[in-house]
C-alpha cells in the first residue's frame, strides 16, 4: 500500500503542523513588550474561542484585562471578614488566581458579577497587583445579560453555589 493510501494512526495528531506553526510564534510573541504581549495572548485566545467546541463556555477564553478597565458592582450582598480576606489575598499569592472573575462588559468597562474580592485582593494587594502587572484573569458572561437583574441572579447564583449568599435586612 503506497504513502498516499495509508491510514493515520490512533496516535497522530492531524494538527501536529498547526500545533508546530503556533509553536514558532510564540518566540516572537515572548519578545513584545509586557502590555503588547498580553494584548496578542488576549486576541489570540478570543480566536481560538470562536471556533472552540466550548464557545458558549464563559470560562473558555479567560482573558486578562487591566484592573483600570474593571469596575465592582454596587449589588454584592456578601461581606468578607478581613481574616478571611487577608487568606484570600495569601491564597492568591501562594497559588496564583485559580478562578477568573466573572463580569460582563458595560459600556466601555467591565463590571464584576463574581469575584468582587477576588477583584479587591487584585487591586489592594500591591505584591499581587506586581506579579500580575496590574491585570486581573476575566470571564465574560454571555453578552444576553444586559438586564441588571438577570446580573444579579447571576451573582446570586454563584454565591450560592459557594454556599455564601448573604442578604442584609
Amino acid at each position: 500500500m503506497g504513502d498516499a493510501m495509508k491510514q493515520p494512526s490512533l496516535f497522530e495528531n492531524p494538527a501536529l503542523p498547526m500545533v508546530e506553526e503556533v509553536k514558532s510564534l510564540v518566540g516572537s510573541i515572548a519578545l513584545l513588550p509586557v502590555k503588547d504581549r498580553i494584548d496578542a495572548i488576549n486576541d489570540i485566545r478570543k480566536a481560538l474561542h470562536a471556533v472552540s467546541p466550548f464557545k458558549d463556555e464563559p470560562v473558555d477564553c479567560v482573558q486578562w484585562v487591566h484592573s483600570d478597565e474593571v469596575s465592582a458592582n454596587d449589588y454584592n450582598p456578601n461581606s468578607v471578614a478581613p481574616p478571611e480576606m487577608k487568606l484570600l489575598e495569601h491564597s492568591i499569592a501562594e497559588d496564583g488566581y485559580t478562578q477568573p472573575i466573572v463580569a460582563w462588559m458595560n459600556q466601555d468597562k467591565y463590571e464584576v458579577v463574581d469575584g468582587f474580592h477576588r477583584n479587591r485582593v487584585g487591586r489592594e494587594s500591591k505584591a499581587i497587583r506586581k506579579r500580575v502587572h496590574g491585570y486581573l484573569p476575566l470571564t465574560i458572561i454571555n453578552d444576553t445579560r444586559l438586564d441588571r437583574s438577570d446580573r444579579i441572579a447571576s451573582t446570586i447564583r454563584h454565591n450560592r453555589a459557594r454556599g455564601k449568599h448573604k442578604v442584609e435586612a
